[in-house]
């Protein structure tokens, strides 16, 4: 049976815990991948020069799915960096890109430049 103590206790825990570093980290990937999604679809449906603003936002779906998996890791934000880099690095050989290309690999940049500095910011953009 639960004392007066132990529900005090709860209590305390939860304010402490409500928005731990990880629920704010989940919190901003998963409204920015919604929103990611949201904007492809749009786009895509338009159609014309939208389909390169479609590129750019589809290409964030795999990055997303990787942060995830990846979220909470020890090493989490040096992978982040790692294939924010590797993206960059593709930026590079620009003379040698198809727009589709291009769009594709700046959403991938976008998704890990954004939770690597996400990640060691932690900032709470609900507020």
């Amino acid at each position: 049976m639960r004392t007066s103590d132990d529900l005090l206790l709860e209590k305390a825990y939860e304010k402490v815990t409500k928005k731990c570093n990880c629920e704010v980290f989940e919190e901003f990937i998963e409204k920015r991948k919604a929103g990611a999604e949201k904007i492809a679809r749009a786009a895509e449906t338009k159609g014309g020069y939208s389909i390169l603003t479609a590129y750019h936002f589809q290409a964030k779906a795999k990055p997303y799915a990787d942060v995830y998996k990846h979220q909470g890791q020890e090493e989490s934000s040096s992978y982040y960096k790692e294939k924010a880099m590797e993206a960059l690095d593709k930026l590079k050989k620009l003379d040698n890109l198809s727009q589709k290309e291009f769009q594709a690999i700046t959403g991938v940049l976008e998704v890990y430049g954004e939770a690597y500095i996400q990640n060691k910011t932690n900032k709470d953009y609900s507020k």
